[in-house]
């Protein structure tokens, strides 16, 4: 049996498969943009990623040396402040310390902790003192001074130093410090945070 069918019904097909098609389509365009949308999060995310490792490897920043790197003996005394310089490096993450100038280089602006033991012997005349200088300015002392005996100080300070910065230890004038293969004598610093 064939029905015929009428030209509303049919026209009413048309329109309702001219409709699926344009859902269809509008889904189509959704997906595709969705799509590409996924594709530039990727691209970003893959972007922060690189970054994130750029920002870790500038941000490891440590070093710790001693005085000599062999041998034993005084340091000083001298008639002026002395630079010194920590030839055994025992720590030196990030290369910002030189143990042939004794300079710690800041490479990124960011607070970083610095600390630094001195040991002597005990003298009447000169003590063991040294002090921890940033671009040339005196920052803090660590001071001992009592005949006779072996002697120790320490002292630790916080600063935010912009890329470049130098910090540095130095011998305070009259007074020496003594050090042999048991490293009492020590700076070390390490970068806090980036600012």
């Amino acid at each position: 049996m064939h029905i015929e069918r009428s030209a509303p019904y049919c026209a009413v097909l048309l329109i309702r498969t001219l409709l699926f098609e344009l859902y269809i389509s509008v889904q189509l365009h959704f997906i595709w943009t969705f799509i590409s949308a996924l594709k530039a999060i990727h691209l970003l995310l893959t972007l922060l990623l690189m970054l994130s490792h750029l920002c870790l490897t500038v941000r490891k920043v440590a070093f710790s040396a001693s005085l000599l790197a062999s041998g034993s003996g005084h340091t000083g005394p001298y008639n002026v402040h002395t630079p010194l310089v920590y030839r055994n490096v025992l720590t030196n993450i990030g290369n910002a310390y030189n143990p042939n100038t004794g300079f710690f280089i800041a490479p990124v602006r960011g607070v970083y902790q610095f600390k630094f033991y001195i040991h002597g012997s005990g003298h009447s005349s000169h003590g063991t003192a040294a002090v921890l200088v940033k671009n040339g300015e005196h920052v803090v002392v660590a001071y001992e001074n009592q005949p006779g005996h072996l002697i120790t100080s320490s002292n630790g300070v916080s600063l935010l130093l912009e890329d470049g910065d130098v910090v540095y230890m130095q011998l305070w004038e009259t007074h020496w410090i003594y050090d042999n293969g048991n490293n009492y004598n020590t700076f070390s610093g390490h970068l806090l945070f980036t600012m």
